[in-house]
């Protein structure tokens, strides 16, 4: 062949498509690590190609049970940061969900 791929190679979608394909058609609870592993990529590799598609703006990252105060007054008003330095780290859900176009005709 000279330099270019032929037949069901040519036509296969490389590893980016194939993780946001596999977004798109994930079972409910279905988390990376699963679509990791039914695609057959490292978990380090599948988290780097769904950071691109939360760049492009195709896949949502939405985290859920973010870290927590240890219960000051400003736990209960959304505080992002404790001054007092009483924040204990707690394991952080994300959730990443796809995008839908608009346009059909976008990839």
């Amino acid at each position: 062949m000279s330099g270019t791929l032929r037949g069901a190679a040519a036509n296969e979608p490389g590893p980016l498509r194939r993780l946001l394909h596999a977004f798109e058609e994930a079972a409910p609870g279905e988390g990376l690590a699963q679509i990791a592993d039914r695609l057959g990529i490292g978990r380090a590799e599948a988290a780097d190609l769904a950071a691109y598609w939360v760049r492009k703006g195709r896949l949502t990252r939405e985290e859920i049970g973010a870290p927590d105060c240890s219960g000051c007054f400003f736990a209960s008003r959304s505080c992002t940061t404790c001054p007092a330095g009483y924040a204990s780290a707690r394991p952080v859900l994300v959730g990443l969900s796809p995008v839908r176009p608009a346009d059909p005709a976008r990839p």
